[in-house]
């Protein structure tokens, strides 16, 4: 008899937690709250305006699938990094609202403004104020609003990638030299010395300079060491037109031709001229070396 009790109580606690269970399981639970600022995804942005103190510092604006620096220069964009400034603007999160006067939070004169326009026409604004003097989980805030008159406290660590720092143009700046990619480059034209010299591509992606065959290697790693040329940095505001070294080359497309050519800089580095146009970037002399070394061992 004590056992059938047992098991009788053992049954109707098995039946109440099994009650529970297909409760909880059907029953509709309220879905938490989303403290995410803003709703349109990275590839609904077409342009992205950072200011600081009402003063741009860097604009950008998508052309199809590519992003330009627009202001304060007109280069072609990383677009790694502006993917990762969409990122943190997409992303970012709220973890309470305020009231008051904007004036307390330094959102009447706000420190930083993002300013984003959509595909479909539509535009949006960040303010940043300022920094909270309380921190939220062991997390240091700061204020912001929107268009609207809400104000939050957003996570210091989701702001930081628009608080630019010194040389920011050149990290926003695209920095392969040649934007031809290797697989579509059907001919080079090389100069130095004095000389001219072509390299063409057959109908049978075979390669020969000057008419005479060379190996598809020796061409392999010419065509390496120009896609992968890249910019060391930037001389912000220096413009420099007329090409100096005795070295350079053309390299052509399906549908576009790019002529480099170089510039006096320093002993360690080189201005770099796309189409005969510089804006202060460069290369350093011995990723030029080493690209004229490869095209010496090709011609010899």
């Amino acid at each position: 008899m004590k056992i059938f009790k047992t098991t009788i109580v053992l049954l109707v606690i098995f039946a109440v937690l099994f009650g529970y269970y297909f409760y909880e399981s059907k029953t509709n639970k309220p879905v938490k709250k989303d403290n995410k600022i803003f709703t349109f995804k990275n590839n609904d942005v077409n342009s992205l305006k950072i200011e600081k103190e009402g003063k741009t510092l860097i604009d950008f604006k998508k052309e199809g699938d590519t992003w330009f620096i627009k202001e304060p220069i007109d280069y072609k964009a990383d677009s790694i990094y502006v993917d990762e400034l969409l990122d943190s603007l997409t992303s970012l999160t709220f973890d309470r609202t305020l009231e008051g006067d904007l004036s307390t939070y330094g959102l009447d004169k706000p420190s930083y403004a993002i300013k984003v326009s959509l595909k479909n026409g539509k535009s949006y604004s960040l303010f940043i104020g300022n920094k909270s003097p309380v921190k939220e989980n062991y997390q240091e805030g700061y204020y912001a609003k929107t268009d609207g008159d809400k104000i939050y406290r957003v996570n210091a660590s989701s702001l930081e990638n628009f608080f630019l720092t010194d040389d920011y143009v050149y990290k926003y700046m695209e920095k392969f030299v040649v934007s031809i990619p290797k697989n579509e480059i059907t001919k080079l034209v090389f100069y130095q010395d004095g000389k001219e010299y072509q390299i063409q591509k057959g109908e049978k992606d075979n390669w020969q300079i000057d008419g005479k065959a060379i190996k598809a290697d020796d061409v392999d790693n010419l065509l390496d060491g120009i896609v992968l040329l890249q910019i060391s940095g930037l001389d912000e505001g220096k413009n420099i037109s007329q090409a100096d070294q005795p070295f350079a080359f053309d390299v052509y497309g399906k549908d576009k031709v790019e002529k480099i050519s170089f510039a006096k800089r320093d002993a360690e580095n080189k201005y770099v001229l796309i189409n005969g146009h510089c804006i202060g970037q460069y290369v350093t002399l011995k990723d030029i070396k080493n690209l004229q070394d490869t095209f010496d061992k090709l011609i010899k």
